[in-house]
């Protein structure tokens, strides 16, 4: 399953890029309203990775509690 991830992550990183190249040959980028957006969408992406960079949505939260070591 990992393998899954790992070859999906690849395909949206390639995609993004390509969609950014494309985005980059149209003339709405070369006007000042584009230029924001690019901004705006760069720090969305920026906050994004800073506040929900350390969240983990593979992993399960285990239901079962650890039992006492010292409870013989």
């Amino acid at each position: 399953m990992n393998v899954l991830y790992a070859i999906l992550y690849v395909i949206a990183v390639i995609g993004l890029l390509l969609a950014a190249v494309l985005f980059s040959e149209s003339q709405l980028l070369r006007s000042p309203t584009g230029v924001l957006m690019l901004f705006g969408a760069g720090l969305f992406a920026s906050l994004g990775f800073l506040l929900f960079g350390h969240t983990r949505f593979d992993e399960q939260p285990s239901n079962e509690q650890d039992e006492n070591p010292l409870r013989s």
